[in-house]
């Protein structure tokens, strides 16, 4: 995740949304803007970037089980 922050001085802006927004397509991940003098989107980042790391490990837990499964044989 990108995080853009200061997104309360528009004025002072040396990065503009879009190309912010440009930059964290080529990067392959989400962009956000923030302000953690009004706490805009602050929590959200966070929830976020949590959110993504749960499922990333789901999967790979996930893959590891569906490995484990495909190891085990039973001899009858």
């Amino acid at each position: 995740m990108l995080v853009g922050n200061k997104a309360d001085k528009q004025v002072e802006r040396e990065v503009s949304q879009q190309e912010g927004a440009a930059l964290a397509k080529d990067l392959g991940c989400d962009f956000i803007e923030s302000s953690a003098k009004t706490c805009y989107n602050v929590e959200k980042a966070f929830y976020d970037v949590v959110r993504t790391i749960r499922c990333r490990r789901q999967g790979l837990m996930n893959t590891a089980r569906r490995r484990d499964r495909k190891k085990k044989c039973a001899i009858m």
